[in-house]
């Protein structure tokens, strides 16, 4: 015995109902869109990372040159702490200097930076004796490391004197307790004149790194 499918008959609705019903349905929706409060505007936080090239620390001339002048520097230049000390005219302060780069203390507690050539190990000890909690380092390829930053406050720590393009002026008081002010020149691998120095970047880290990962530089080799 087969067994036999009812099939429903088909119900045909008028064309007037079905239109009315699509017209009913978006004049329904059309209200509860209007209805529907303001989407509210997501803010977007400010980024307060900064990298600052050696060019504030350097003899660039250009305020957005990126590089260095190349200056040749010897591997035996002496360093800061053993040079014969030179005074600033009318100050008395003793100036932190080899033939590399020259730190030197003002009266308004600020220090001041100019890096010439590549030959920097004596540099963090200089910005150390004079208050500043520096790190100098150079990026390095065994170093896995990620170091973090804290640079919010980076652009009060450290600025470009406006008469001297050449100089960056650090401001130590205004370092958050703990935080390093960290130098990191570029890695070695494949630099054909390592005596030469055409950038570094000048960022506040938290704690004191040992070292700094190539992965997070932002500088490219000299």
């Amino acid at each position: 015995m087969k067994a036999e499918h009812s099939i429903a008959p088909l119900v045909h609705e008028p064309l007037g109902f079905v239109a009315h019903f699509h017209q009913q349905l978006a004049d329904e929706l059309t209200a509860r869109a209007a209805a529907l409060p303001p989407a509210a505007a997501v803010p977007v936080r400010p980024r307060h990372t900064r990298r600052i090239a050696v060019t504030a620390l350097g003899l660039a001339a250009a305020a957005t040159a990126v590089a260095l002048i190349p200056h040749s520097a010897p591997t035996t230049a002496p360093q800061a702490g053993t040079d014969p000390s030179t005074h600033v005219p009318g100050s008395g302060a003793p100036v932190l200097s080899n033939a590399a780069y020259t730190v030197v203390p003002r009266k308004d507690g600020t220090v001041s930076i100019q890096v010439t050539g590549a030959e920097v190990s004596g540099l963090q000890a200089a910005l150390r004796s004079l208050g500043v909690p520096a790190v100098v380092l150079r990026a390095s390829e065994s170093c896995h490391a990620k170091v973090r930053t804290d640079n919010a406050n980076l652009e009060t720590v450290s600025s470009q004197d406006p008469k001297n393009g050449r100089l960056m002026v650090i401001r130590p008081s205004a370092i958050p307790h703990g935080d390093s002010l960290v130098l990191v020149q570029p890695s070695l691998k494949g630099v054909l004149h390592p005596e030469k120095m055409y950038s570094m970047e000048v960022m506040l880290s938290p704690g004191e790194p040992s070292c700094f990962p190539v992965s997070q530089s932002g500088i490219g080799e000299g």
